[in-house]
Protein backbone atom coordinates (compact mmCIF):
# COMPACT_ATOMS: atom_id res chain seq x y z
CA UNK A 1 0.00 0.00 0.00
CA UNK A 2 2.74 2.34 0.84
CA UNK A 3 5.00 4.13 -2.15
CA UNK A 4 7.63 6.52 -2.35
CA UNK A 5 6.29 10.22 -3.17
CA UNK A 6 4.46 13.16 -1.27
CA UNK A 7 1.94 12.23 0.93
CA UNK A 8 -0.95 13.10 -1.17
CA UNK A 9 0.18 10.45 -3.62
CA UNK A 10 0.39 7.75 -0.62
CA UNK A 11 -3.51 8.73 0.40
CA UNK A 12 -3.87 8.56 -3.20
CA UNK A 13 -3.15 5.17 -3.19
CA UNK A 14 -4.02 4.09 0.09
CA UNK A 15 -7.52 4.97 -0.83
CA UNK A 16 -7.73 3.18 -4.07
CA UNK A 17 -5.87 0.00 -2.79
CA UNK A 18 -8.00 0.12 0.21
CA UNK A 19 -11.69 -0.07 -1.80
CA UNK A 20 -9.52 -2.56 -4.26
CA UNK A 21 -12.33 -3.66 -7.36
CA UNK A 22 -11.87 0.32 -8.71
CA UNK A 23 -13.12 1.49 -12.01
CA UNK A 24 -10.03 0.26 -15.05
CA UNK A 25 -9.48 4.14 -15.71
CA UNK A 26 -6.80 5.09 -13.60
CA UNK A 27 -7.74 8.43 -14.00
CA UNK A 28 -10.94 8.56 -13.04
CA UNK A 29 -9.49 6.40 -9.62
CA UNK A 30 -6.51 9.51 -9.30
CA UNK A 31 -10.11 12.21 -9.59
CA UNK A 32 -12.18 10.39 -7.10
CA UNK A 33 -9.08 10.07 -4.69
CA UNK A 34 -8.59 13.65 -5.19
CA UNK A 35 -12.14 14.30 -4.33
CA UNK A 36 -11.98 12.35 -1.12
CA UNK A 37 -8.43 14.43 -0.11
CA UNK A 38 -10.12 17.33 -0.65
CA UNK A 39 -13.30 16.22 1.71
CA UNK A 40 -13.37 19.00 4.56
CA UNK A 41 -13.72 18.13 8.03
CA UNK A 42 -15.73 19.74 10.76
CA UNK A 43 -13.80 21.97 13.48
CA UNK A 44 -12.00 20.15 16.46
CA UNK A 45 -11.99 16.65 14.35
CA UNK A 46 -9.50 14.48 15.66
CA UNK A 47 -5.90 13.66 13.80
CA UNK A 48 -6.59 10.08 12.78
CA UNK A 49 -2.59 9.20 13.45
CA UNK A 50 -3.03 10.39 16.73
CA UNK A 51 -5.11 6.84 17.07
CA UNK A 52 -3.41 4.14 15.78
CA UNK A 53 0.49 3.13 15.48
CA UNK A 54 2.93 1.18 13.97
CA UNK A 55 3.21 -1.22 17.43
CA UNK A 56 -0.53 -1.73 16.58
CA UNK A 57 -0.74 -3.06 13.41
CA UNK A 58 2.39 -5.01 13.59
CA UNK A 59 0.80 -6.36 16.68
CA UNK A 60 -2.43 -7.02 14.85
CA UNK A 61 -1.51 -8.03 11.45
CA UNK A 62 1.81 -9.67 12.53
CA UNK A 63 3.82 -7.83 9.60
CA UNK A 64 5.97 -4.70 10.53
CA UNK A 65 4.65 -1.11 9.22
CA UNK A 66 6.66 0.09 6.25
CA UNK A 67 7.92 3.04 8.05
CA UNK A 68 5.76 6.09 10.04
CA UNK A 69 2.04 6.75 10.43
CA UNK A 70 1.32 9.04 7.38
CA UNK A 71 -1.98 12.03 7.53
CA UNK A 72 -3.53 12.38 4.78
CA UNK A 73 -6.54 14.77 3.86
CA UNK A 74 -7.35 18.26 5.36
CA UNK A 75 -6.65 17.99 9.06
CA UNK A 76 -5.09 14.50 8.68
CA UNK A 77 -8.17 12.16 8.84
CA UNK A 78 -6.88 9.46 7.00
CA UNK A 79 -3.80 7.77 8.59
CA UNK A 80 -1.41 5.01 6.63
CA UNK A 81 0.41 2.80 8.66
CA UNK A 82 1.52 0.17 6.16
CA UNK A 83 -1.00 -2.46 5.18
CA UNK A 84 -3.66 -0.60 7.38
CA UNK A 85 -5.63 2.59 6.94
CA UNK A 86 -7.84 4.83 8.96
CA UNK A 87 -10.42 6.86 8.13
CA UNK A 88 -11.77 9.40 10.66
CA UNK A 89 -15.25 11.10 9.59
CA UNK A 90 -16.58 13.56 12.19
CA UNK A 91 -19.40 15.49 12.51
CA UNK A 92 -23.53 14.83 12.52
CA UNK A 93 -23.04 13.46 9.16
CA UNK A 94 -20.55 11.45 9.15
CA UNK A 95 -22.06 8.27 8.14
CA UNK A 96 -23.76 10.00 4.99
CA UNK A 97 -20.13 11.02 4.30
CA UNK A 98 -18.85 7.41 4.68
CA UNK A 99 -21.27 6.19 2.66
CA UNK A 100 -20.77 8.96 -0.35
CA UNK A 101 -17.56 7.40 -0.07
CA UNK A 102 -18.26 3.91 -0.93
CA UNK A 103 -20.99 4.93 -3.41
CA UNK A 104 -17.89 7.41 -5.61
CA UNK A 105 -15.75 4.16 -5.39
CA UNK A 106 -18.95 1.82 -6.69
CA UNK A 107 -18.27 -0.18 -3.70
CA UNK A 108 -21.82 0.11 -2.02
CA UNK A 109 -23.54 -2.82 -2.87
CA UNK A 110 -20.53 -5.02 -1.84
CA UNK A 111 -21.82 -7.50 1.05
CA UNK A 112 -21.89 -6.31 4.24
CA UNK A 113 -21.28 -8.70 7.18
CA UNK A 114 -22.23 -7.69 11.04
CA UNK A 115 -19.67 -6.52 13.26
CA UNK A 116 -20.96 -7.65 16.40
CA UNK A 117 -19.23 -5.79 20.07
CA UNK A 118 -18.49 -2.37 17.73
CA UNK A 119 -22.15 -0.88 17.60
CA UNK A 120 -25.41 -1.27 16.35
CA UNK A 121 -24.15 -0.42 12.72
CA UNK A 122 -20.90 -1.49 12.47
CA UNK A 123 -20.07 -3.68 9.68
CA UNK A 124 -16.90 -5.45 7.23
CA UNK A 125 -16.34 -5.50 3.83
CA UNK A 126 -14.55 -7.67 2.57
CA UNK A 127 -12.97 -6.51 -0.62
CA UNK A 128 -11.80 -8.88 -3.40
CA UNK A 129 -8.34 -7.90 -5.89
CA UNK A 130 -9.73 -6.56 -8.87
CA UNK A 131 -6.37 -7.80 -10.09
CA UNK A 132 -3.54 -10.32 -9.74
CA UNK A 133 -1.34 -7.09 -8.52
CA UNK A 134 -3.55 -6.35 -5.75
CA UNK A 135 -4.14 -7.99 -2.36
CA UNK A 136 -7.48 -8.82 -0.62
CA UNK A 137 -8.42 -6.06 1.74
CA UNK A 138 -10.98 -6.06 4.70
CA UNK A 139 -12.78 -3.04 6.10
CA UNK A 140 -14.20 -2.30 9.60
CA UNK A 141 -16.77 0.66 9.64
CA UNK A 142 -18.12 1.50 13.23
CA UNK A 143 -19.55 4.50 15.00
CA UNK A 144 -18.36 6.38 18.01
CA UNK A 145 -20.61 9.39 19.37
CA UNK A 146 -20.50 11.91 16.05
CA UNK A 147 -17.83 9.48 14.60
CA UNK A 148 -17.70 7.13 11.78
CA UNK A 149 -14.30 5.37 11.98
CA UNK A 150 -13.16 3.21 9.05
CA UNK A 151 -10.46 0.83 9.08
CA UNK A 152 -8.95 -1.31 6.38
CA UNK A 153 -6.29 -3.87 6.56
CA UNK A 154 -4.76 -5.50 3.07
CA UNK A 155 -4.56 -9.30 3.77
CA UNK A 156 -1.52 -10.71 2.91
CA UNK A 157 -0.19 -12.21 -0.19
CA UNK A 158 -2.47 -14.93 -1.39
CA UNK A 159 -4.87 -14.73 1.35
CA UNK A 160 -8.54 -13.95 1.32
CA UNK A 161 -9.90 -10.52 2.58
CA UNK A 162 -11.42 -12.39 5.85
CA UNK A 163 -8.50 -13.64 6.91
CA UNK A 164 -8.08 -9.59 8.02
CA UNK A 165 -10.87 -10.04 10.64
CA UNK A 166 -8.68 -10.75 13.35
CA UNK A 167 -6.19 -7.85 12.82
CA UNK A 168 -9.19 -5.24 11.91
CA UNK A 169 -11.43 -6.54 15.51
CA UNK A 170 -7.76 -5.99 17.67
CA UNK A 171 -7.35 -2.39 15.55
CA UNK A 172 -10.56 -1.37 15.95
CA UNK A 173 -10.30 -1.89 19.54
CA UNK A 174 -7.36 0.01 19.98
CA UNK A 175 -8.51 3.06 17.87
CA UNK A 176 -11.93 3.35 19.79
CA UNK A 177 -10.16 3.26 23.05
CA UNK A 178 -8.27 6.22 22.62
CA UNK A 179 -11.23 7.97 20.63
CA UNK A 180 -13.37 7.87 23.91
Amino acid sequence: MIVNGSRAALAVVAIASSLASLPADAQTRSEQAAKELARKVPAGSVPACSLITRADVKAATGREPFGEPEAAGQGGWICSVGSAELKLYSGANSWDAWESTLRSFKKDKEPRVPAAGFGERAYFLFLKPDNASRDAAGVLVARSGDRTVVLSVDAAPGQPAEATRPALESLMKAVLGRLR
